[in-house]
């Protein structure tokens, strides 16, 4: 699998695969600003429970990543989940490292990196099952002799 399979004419990746590029990056730099800022924005309420919030938004995330890598040809479910998973657990590690040391009022926590690596878990798996599942419907039926 090679990203210069997925260029148009011009050098540049192909439509469908840049959008999937783009909202992962994008969603990826809002992760990282939110961790990283002084002061993020409070929500009430359940929405507003710190650990809910970790593992939607590394989960989300991680589906992202999966679809980006699923997306490229020739690459199997499988790999773009488990590429996914680790990759985004490892995001979220690199964020907790930064807080501690950027020293900026956030605070790094195991239980944060725990909540991440649910998120990614859950998104992975589910990921997975409805790859598998479409991938089954997009395959031709075979013709039985009889």
């Amino acid at each position: 699998m090679t990203l210069r399979n997925t260029l148009d004419t011009s050098g540049r990746p192909s439509g469908k695969i840049a959008k999937w590029i783009l909202a992962t990056l994008l969603w990826a730099g809002s992760i990282a600003w939110l961790s990283l800022i002084p002061s993020p924005p409070q929500i009430h309420g359940i929405l507003g429970w710190d650990k809910l919030q970790h593992a939607g938004a590394y989960g989300l995330l991680s589906l992202l990543v999966a679809q980006t890598l699923y997306s490229l040809p020739g690459s199997k479910t499988a790999k773009a989940w488990w590429y996914a998973g680790l990759s985004t657990v490892s995001f979220g590690g690199l964020m907790e490292i930064l807080q501690f040391v950027m020293q900026a009022g956030r605070t790094a926590e195991w239980w944060d990196l725990a909540a991440d690596a649910l998120g990614v878990l859950i998104c992975c798996v589910l990921f997975r099952q409805v790859a598998n599942v479409t991938s089954r419907r997009q395959r031709p039926v075979e013709k039985t002799r009889g």
